[in-house]
């Protein structure tokens, strides 16, 4: 599965309409400009794939078998936190 379709499960899980409500994780909705307010708590939980580099060793290893056709990034489950739009506000330039 990939994260759009994990996302969309976990917010029908949550009872939210994908189609009407915009959700995004802390860090996302600050890459975008806003702030999750003071005090919300997420509206659901759930896995999703993030990259992440290959180790010195591995790199070494498949060097060494001629594997190197493998992209340098492999993928993980990690947890996240989704916040509505209506948990966060436009943060303010100084």
């Amino acid at each position: 599965m990939t994260n759009a379709e994990i996302i969309t499960v976990a917010m029908i899980n949550a009872e939210l309409d994908p189609m009407e409500v915009d959700v995004d994780t802390f860090a996302g909705w600050k890459r975008r400009g806003f702030c999750v307010k003071r005090g919300q708590k997420a509206v659901f939980q759930t896995k999703i794939w993030k990259p992440c580099k290959f180790k010195k060793e591995e790199i070494e290893q498949q060097e060494e078998t001629g594997n190197t056709e493998q992209k340098r990034q492999k993928l993980i489950l990690v947890n996240a936190s989704f916040f509505t739009d209506e948990q966060v506000e436009r943060l303010v330039k100084k």
